[in-house]
């Protein structure tokens, strides 16, 4: 026998599209907006050091020495042939030719120590380094020298606002033409790291299957009175309209390695037919972020504001902490907790409830134009009715690959692992899900207009369950539009 299910049931799956089936999706999306901005903050880190000026001469000019200007010949000849070697890095140069400076009369100590932190800069022990550079300017407060690289160091270590001071201060002073203009390539790096940065993407849309339709007809899918029932397939409902995402990143440094961050996250669809199903979403951080040039601890309060079918879903506040550590220039690792406690609309009050997730974010970088990432991650939402309250553990993993800087593809598969907290009665069945998806973005920085990039992305779900003639279903979603960076 073939039968439609009640009134209800059709409300009670509806829910489930706005609590379960829309959630995933949307959390996706966040966690892909979230690590675009993320990999947005890095490239700028990576792409902001200006290089030291062309050639010794001027990187060792007389006007550097200042305090160690004396006139004995040779302790001036023996100084620049020690902080040619430092630029070189020949560090076995600079202590054969320190060992030679010891035996000069008038000699200071405080050259031993430039080049101790000088070496320990270039192995990466930023924090030891800036402590000897800071002991050289308290010995010799006139060394141009020394004043310039701990800026240097100070700008790579991600103490922004300290480096800052030092090249202002710096710029008070005569100095050869390439130096000043290295200088305000650093302020000018310094300006790029902490300016606002909003990226927005408009595109169209179009979904086949927006409402997580099943298709499948289970000749038993509803028992009663030990007879079977056969349920009448889904109808996919698909429309055309458009999508947008949009983002902002503010940083304001402080002293030290500590800052302010803004982090706004922003995305929606709007569908010329379909207007249930039109959506949006946003989520606001603003706290406290320690970064140095290896490692990142972030602690975020937050702002969530959902919007479906053109009436409040829920708002939502919580914090979002997170601990990363860059282990080399290739490969990094990031450990982030989030919570959030949610507040839905009456009329949604059964999903009522709680969120939490825990993640783990890997990339490591193959080749400057090529790198690998992935992520892992558990998550529990709470429901007042426990058929919405679910617990999910997922996986992902990407590949990006640039082709001449012209086109970018940037391509990941996603498994999802999740189990609701208790049966639904009618089928006296826990609902379990298997759900596959692939994402593919093409973006095309090397055909730009105005600054404006075309972009193309395809999303494939596929979701396997418990109860298959409700919840297995398949969909596709393909947008084409243009991203813009202000």
């Amino acid at each position: 026998m073939t039968v439609s299910f009640p009134r209800s049931l059709c409300w009670i799956a509806w829910l489930w599209c706005l609590g379960l089936g829309t959630a995933w999706a949307q959390q996706d999306t966040a966690d892909r907006l979230w690590q675009g901005a993320e990999q947005q903050s890095r490239q700028i880190r990576r792409q902001a050091v200006p290089s030291r000026p062309d050639g010794q001469g001027s990187w060792v000019h007389e006007s550097m020495l200042s305090a160690w200007q004396v006139p004995e010949a040779r302790v001036g000849q023996l100084t620049l042939a020690i902080l040619n070697a430092v630029n070189q890095h020949d560090w076995f140069g600079a202590d054969r030719l320190l060992r030679q400076y010891r035996q000069v009369p008038r000699h200071d100590p405080a050259l031993f120590t430039f080049v101790e932190a000088s070496r320990l800069a270039a192995l990466g022990d930023h924090a030891d380094a800036i402590d000897r550079y800071r002991q050289v300017l308290q010995a010799n407060p006139l060394f141009t020298r020394g004043d310039l690289d701990l800026a240097r160091v100070l700008f790579v270590d991600n103490r922004l606002r300290d480096a800052q001071e030092i090249f202002q201060r710096l710029q008070a002073r005569p100095l050869p033409p390439e130096i000043e203009r290295h200088i305000a390539d650093y302020l000018a790096a310094i300006e790029q790291r902490t300016r606002m940065r909003i990226t927005l993407s408009l595109s169209a849309v179009r979904e086949d299957n927006l409402n997580n339709a099943s298709t499948i007809v289970d000749p038993c899918a509803l028992r009663f009175l030990d007879a079977c029932f056969e349920n009448v397939p889904g109808r996919k409902v698909a429309d055309t309209g458009a999508y947008f995402e949009g983002t902002l990143n503010k940083l304001w440094p402080l002293a030290g390695n500590h800052a302010f961050m803004l982090r706004s996250l922003n995305y929606g669809n709007r569908y010329r037919h379909e207007d249930d199903y039109g959506n949006l979403a946003s989520t606001t951080y603003l706290g406290y972020q320690y970064g140095s040039a290896r490692n990142q601890f972030q602690f975020l309060p937050l702002f969530e504001y959902d919007r479906e079918g053109g009436l409040k879903a829920y708002h939502a506040f919580g914090f979002r902490t997170s601990i990363s550590r860059q282990f080399s220039p290739r490969a990094m690792l990031e450990a982030s907790y989030e919570t959030k406690r949610r507040h839905f609309a009456q009329r949604l009050e059964s999903l009522e409830g709680d969120f939490r997730s825990i993640g783990l974010f890997g990339q490591y970088v193959i080749r400057p134009d090529l790198l690998v990432y992935g992520s892992l991650v558990w998550r529990e939402s709470g429901a007042r009715l426990g058929i919405f309250a679910y617990r999910e553990k997922s996986a992902r993993l990407g590949i990006y690959k640039s082709f001449g800087g012209k086109v970018a593809v940037n391509m990941a598969y996603g498994y999802r692992q999740r189990q609701a907290d208790e049966a639904v009665a009618l089928f006296e069945k826990r609902q379990r899900d298997h759900e596959g998806s692939l994402y593919v973005n093409v973006s095309l920085p090397g055909y730009a207009w105005h600054g404006m990039t075309p972009t193309l992305s395809y999303e494939y779900r596929k979701n396997r369950s418990s109860i298959p003639h409700l919840h297995t279903y398949e969909k596709n979603r393909l947008t084409l539009g243009f991203t813009k960076v202000f």
